[in-house]
């Protein structure tokens, strides 16, 4: 990654750079630990994020030869020292273990191995390697990888797409520590989150070790002295920045994902999969052999030939191409409705062209003087124009086609309970087509999850044909579908007393009049539907006791208006469940695990709403007591209006689709008051929430990349290409 990629962070009150480079500050004490030259072997799907923090250029000046891909059980390297870096899985454990007999024996020369997991160890992975007998010839360390910054306003851990199927199927509940470990280092550097709010088991969870994590904390610190002044961090102080934290987990909003994003970055992500940033392009789309030589016509047309002349001599070249708020343009276009692209596109070709036309009218030296200080920019936009308005047009093939719109027809039919014929018919119609398995799964799971299951006769049909289809491979699929509930038998008697349905009407979630071209809702970004997530985030920023959904007007003080402060509550940590009861007890009367706590109801306000749907709903106040005279000063700066600008911070424990992110940007837009900051635990789409789940699928079938992607090239026996 380029330093230029890097400049469109820091813009923000919180100053998002500094999480990078917590993270790039420890890589070269990771690469000093081994002397000399060395080569580094990535995990695949790490590639990309290390390149989001670190060019390779660093790397080089701390020794890293080569760059090898953690993709196979052999290894051709000439590398005296070996540093691997990946995730703690197992068959990765099988690879190094077999690259290290390998090198071993076929060698002379001794090889040095190193292995440091991201974000930790475990203790499963150090007894596959004790297994193998390779444990006493590698050392073993972590490397504690927390958050990539994606954008001043989006930061993820980049773990892998499976974490909602992980905690809700296998039972296996790292992440949900991984994410809590990451949340206290967000802590840690920005001072504690005055006020959690959220819903859902396993956002309950993540809460509980916040909570538990500070408070072994406070011990250690209380108990070392030298520790907590060796780590300086602000888990002792209530936040000025962050004034409250919501989680939202993917599990009390599946039907949002399941849908085709229509905004311009998320069909990017649809069609062509954006990975840590990274999309990729035709070479010749990116870098032209014949760039246009007269500047005067930067429009479609002239995108469209230089794309052309370019691909006879790049046919089938890919070349990655990095998507974020450096580029100018797409910072304009990624939010928008797709509809509205190409009017955008056309409008901003006609002004560049116009900006180039005046050239013609610089008659004294002033004026060419200023025409060529401008030239650079305007060269780079017409670039970045071109790019866009190729990638447009790709994307249009694709939604031009009768098979998206009938696949979109049904998605919104779907949505908003119109229960007719015609979904199952078209369903059928894609399985006797044998069109990808994944885009009629999340047809029929959408159908299932909003009409409360599907009739026992349908369910039984669908499955049968699925399992002669695509292969008996799939019962396997189809039972993991029904134990996470996506695929389920309707037990009520209609479609319409199902909780979507119930929830849609209590929340809103279909607006008929909406408008693409001047939104004036989040729904726009669904055409039609608003993300159910992205609702309950604006209930939980509505002052308590609203208890419905307002209309959402152009004027937004009353939907965006702000819940209100944290009450002057002393007692250090405040839970505040629907579970419990408030002299301190739970509803099956065991005490509470945190003594001295006040339990009072949360999400007020929207109980029906939440009642409906899975998992517990929580509030947690967080104070710090603080001594009179910090007290006073405190007073004196909130009087004198001296407090520094609010943020909320929003995570997604499971995913979030880069359309969610577009519809918190509006709500940022409509809320001049704070910012927003969304994290999440990766970046997700229809199909890869769903590929983890289906039987063998084959990785190389998916648009969205859970290929490698990033800043590195890669090569088995040469340096990686920058």
């Amino acid at each position: 990654m380029s330093k230029d990629n890097a400049s469109h962070l820091g813009n923000t009150p919180l100053h998002l750079e500094k999480l990078k480079e917590v993270a790039r500050k420890e890589l070269p004490q990771l690469l000093d630990t081994v002397r000399g030259k060395k080569g580094l072997v990535l995990d695949p799907q790490l590639t990309g994020p290390l390149s989001l923090i670190a060019e390779f250029t660093l790397l080089k000046d701390h020794g890293v030869e080569k760059i090898y891909h953690l993709d196979s059980d052999t290894l051709d390297s000439d590398c005296s020292s070996l540093i691997y870096l990946c995730r703690p899985k197992m068959k990765y454990m099988r690879f190094i273990a077999n690259h290290i007999k390998q090198l071993s024996q076929g060698s002379d020369t001794k090889t040095d191995f190193s292995l440091y997991f991201v974000p930790r160890r475990t203790r499963v992975c150090e007894r596959i390697l004790e297994e193998e007998g390779v444990f006493g010839s590698i050392t073993i360390g972590d490397y504690a990888m927390d958050w990539i910054p994606l954008e001043d306003d989006l930061i993820s851990m980049e773990l892998d797409p499976g974490t909602w199927k992980e905690i809700y199927l296998d039972g296996d509940h790292t992440s949900i520590y991984y994410a809590a470990k990451s949340l206290m280092k967000l802590q840690s550097i920005y001072g504690l989150f005055p006020r959690i709010i959220g819903k859902g088991d396993a956002a309950r969870q993540l809460a509980d070790m916040l909570v538990r994590m500070r408070r072994e904390q406070a011990v250690v610190d209380e108990v070392s002295s030298f520790t907590a002044s060796k780590t300086p961090s602000l888990l002792n102080t209530v936040s000025n920045h962050i004034d409250q934290f919501i989680i939202i987990d993917r599990n009390i909003d599946i039907v949002t994902p399941l849908c085709t994003q229509l905004t311009y970055e998320g069909l990017i992500d649809e069609t062509m999969g954006i990975n840590h940033c990274f999309v990729e392009l035709d070479a010749a789309l990116v870098n032209p052999n014949q760039p246009a030589n007269n500047p005067s016509k930067p429009g479609a047309s002239g995108a469209t030939a230089q794309a052309t002349s370019g691909t006879a001599n790049q046919a089938g070249k890919k070349k990655k191409y990095v998507l974020n708020a450096s580029d100018k343009l797409f910072s304009q276009l990624r939010d928008q409705n797709f509809a509205v692209v190409g009017g955008m596109l056309n409008k901003i070709a006609k002004r560049i062209n116009e900006n180039y036309e005046e050239r013609h009218h610089a008659k004294t030296v002033a004026q060419i003087r200023d025409f060529v200080g401008r030239l650079g920019e305007l060269q780079q936009e017409h670039q970045s124009l071109r790019i866009h308005t190729g990638i447009a047009e790709q994307i249009m093939e694709y939604t031009i086609t009768d098979e998206f719109n009938r696949i979109l027809e049904v998605q919104q039919n779907v949505v908003a309970g119109i229960d007719g014929n015609k979904e199952p018919d078209y369903i059928e119609e894609m399985i006797n087509k044998q069109k990808s398995l994944i885009q009629v799964l999340r047809l029929l799971c959408l159908m299932s999850l909003a009409q409360g299951g599907l009739k026992v006769k349908l369910y039984d049909h669908f499955r049968r044909e699925i399992v002669q289809t695509y292969g008996y491979e799939h019962v396997e699929t189809l039972h993991r579908l029904e134990a996470l509930g996506l695929l389920a038998k309707r037990t009520t008697a209609a479609p319409s007393r199902s909780a979507f349905s119930q929830n849609r009407r209590l929340l809103r979630l279909i607006v008929d009049d909406v408008d693409e071209f001047h939104p004036n809702d989040i729904s726009y970004v669904y055409s039609g539907y608003a993300p159910m997530s992205v609702r309950l985030v604006q209930c939980a920023m509505q002052k308590l006791g609203g208890g419905s959904i307002a209309n959402t007007g152009a004027s937004a003080a009353s939907l965006f208006s702000y819940v209100g402060g944290i009450n002057g509550a002393n007692t250090g940590t405040t839970f505040i469940g629907r579970d419990e009861k408030p002299n301190g007890t739970s509803t099956n009367g065991k005490l509470n695990p945190n003594p001295g706590v006040t339990v009072t109801n949360g999400w007020r306000g929207y109980e029906e709403v939440l009642k409906l749907l899975p998992g517990k709903s929580f509030e947690i106040a967080q104070s710090v007591e603080y001594g009179p005279e910090t007290n006073a000063a405190m007073a004196r700066a909130k009087r004198h209006g001296l407090q520094h600008g609010k943020t909320t911070v929003i995570f997604f424990l499971g995913g979030c689709t880069f359309t969610e992110v577009s519809a918190i940007r509006f709500l940022a837009q409509h809320d001049e008051s704070r910012d927003y900051l969304v994290a999440t635990t990766q970046m997700i789409n229809g199909n890869t929430f769903l590929e983890p789940i289906v039987q063998s699928i084959q990785k190389q079938t998916s648009a969205h990349g859970t290929g490698t992607s990033g800043g590195y090239g890669v090569a088995q026996n040469a340096a990686p290409d920058m």
